[in-house]
């Protein structure tokens, strides 16, 4: 009974008054210096008080601790695919209930995978100082730290390759998270601009600021939409320069803004109605055309829409490079997609299964995956989970990672000029290649339109002006230069 005191003792007691200190660093804002404070502290306690301790077993108590914690970490790590805030791996507590004090704080604040490093961090800390005064041979827990190293480097992969890094798209933190491409050189304010620019002055310039029409759209449309603003607008390079200086709520610029298909859509819709959520409304939307939902959505808000095509675009389909296969029909693709087939062979292909990627509903590809497939229905697509703040555990649509097998969809402008996947190819569609020779002259069969959205009761004489220019001979040959292709006469 004494013994299982001590023990007791060395497995919650102390890590529970190290905790406490913990709690404290987490009501500062320093809950990650808890991660190296909290084993200190421990090692602390151990080191003054060693002379009045069983120093055998509460080295052998904090070791046991250790690799029991990391062996079963990492096995929940196997189980979850490494998503370590999912509601399975949250049941782990139970074994770290020592560290109580903080466990709530730490689950709140989405780190769980700080609250379980802690936890081994702090008896493997303990060990090592107690194993340095009991002098024990490293021949000795050879064994036990070979399994360590392991479990932490399988854990270590699987984090880093969780469905939510490996499925999630690209997601840049620039522009809020919402771009999952580097926009650095296309923003209208940039040191290297890669934006198109006319070679002599344009036929039609905006100069006084309140006069310039807000613009938003899709992803692959803010570096054409960033480039008309750059030819039209007075002095937009200072001036969105200036609104980031003074407010990082405009890190996705205050007039030529960027969130993306949905929101960016619904910005324009509600026109600045639900600010709080979408931020002021928008006077101009760039993208595909819109889908049912988001045509319901305005209907449902009495907003009509006047839609003017701007340019064209190809939508395509894009596998892993070393897919023998370069091409298939619109059928054969419709087949894929409904869940007919599910293996490359059948398209002459590898034996290997097709792991058919789909996008978020009411982005602009999935959109036009909708429309491609006409009546035949998609089905279910692939999907993880993550851990959102408000919603608790959500599902989300597995996007494109580039593995044996995979097959997406999206724009051609999207794969060839932003370069938002790599060591892919574009497919033939029905024997024709997405080139922009083939765009233009009509043959490839899953030509777009790219889209400029405007709302008909829109009271800035601006924006049709700028529909006039952007229609106009220096408006496209900004769309040629940006890389689509011009809007169909």
């Amino acid at each position: 009974m004494k013994k299982l005191l001590k023990i007791l003792l060395y497995y919650a007691l102390f890590p529970f008054i190290a905790s406490l200190a913990g709690l404290a660093l987490d009501f500062c804002g320093l809950a990650s210096v808890g991660l190296i404070a909290m084993p200190l502290l421990v090692c602390a306690i151990y080191i003054l008080a060693r002379n009045k301790l069983d120093t055998d077993l509460a080295m052998k108590t904090n070791g046991w601790a250790a690799i029991i914690l990391l062996v079963c970490f990492t096995v929940m790590m196997l189980i979850v695919s490494g998503n370590v805030d999912s509601r399975l791996m949250i049941r782990f507590c139970w074994l770290i209930v020592p560290f109580a004090p903080i466990i709530l704080g730490h689950m709140l604040m989405r780190q769980n995978l700080l609250l379980f490093a802690t936890a081994i961090l702090t008896y493997a800390a303990a060990f090592a100082v107690l194993a340095f005064y009991e002098k024990i041979r490293i021949r000795k827990i050879l064994i036990p730290l070979a399994a360590a190293v392991v479990c932490v480097g399988l854990s270590t992969y699987l984090y880093l390759n969780r469905p939510s890094v490996k499925y999630g798209g690209h997601g840049f933190d620039y522009m809020n998270g919402y771009s999952s491409t580097d926009f650095t050189d296309y923003t209208v304010y940039a040191g290297h601009s890669r934006l198109a620019e006319l070679d002599h002055e344009p036929s039609f310039t905006i100069d006084n600021e309140a006069e310039m029409p807000v613009l938003d759209g899709a992803e692959a449309c803010y570096p054409l939409y960033a480039a008309f603003a750059k030819a039209v607008y007075k002095d937009i390079d200072k001036i969105e320069t200036a609104a980031l200086d003074a407010d990082e709520r405009y890190h996705n610029g205050r007039i030529v803004t960027f969130t993306n298909t949905i929101y960016g859509f619904d910005r324009l819709v509600l026109n600045g109605a639900d600010a709080e959520k979408y931020g002021s409304g928008v006077d101009m939307f760039f993208g595909a055309r819109p889908s049912a939902d988001q045509l319901n959505m305005a209907k449902e808000f009495n907003v009509d829409l006047e839609i003017t095509p701007i340019g064209r675009e190809a939508f395509v389909f894009f596998v892993e490079k070393d897919n023998p296969v370069d091409g298939l029909t619109a059928d054969q693709l419709r087949a894929v997609y409904h869940g007919d087939v599910t293996d490359w062979s059948e398209l002459g292909g590898r034996k290997q299964e097709i792991l058919a990627f789909q996008r978020p509903q009411n982005s602009g590809s999935q959109t036009m995956m909708e429309y491609f497939m006409g009546d035949t229905s998609l089905k279910e697509p692939q999907t993880y989970e993550m851990t959102d703040a408000m919603a608790g555990i959500i599902r989300k649509v597995a996007q494109y990672a580039n593995e044996r097998g995979a097959l997406g969809y999206s724009f051609r402008y999207f794969l060839e000029e932003l370069n938002q996947e790599k060591g892919v190819k574009m497919l033939s569609v029905d024997g024709v290649y997405p080139s922009l020779e083939n765009i233009e002259n009509g043959t490839y069969p899953l030509v777009v339109d790219v889209c400029l959205i405007t709302r008909k009761d829109d009271p800035n004489p601006n924006v049709q002006k700028m529909i006039d220019f952007i229609l106009s001979e220096d408006g496209q040959a900004i769309v040629r230069k940006t890389g689509y292709a011009g809007a169909a006469k």
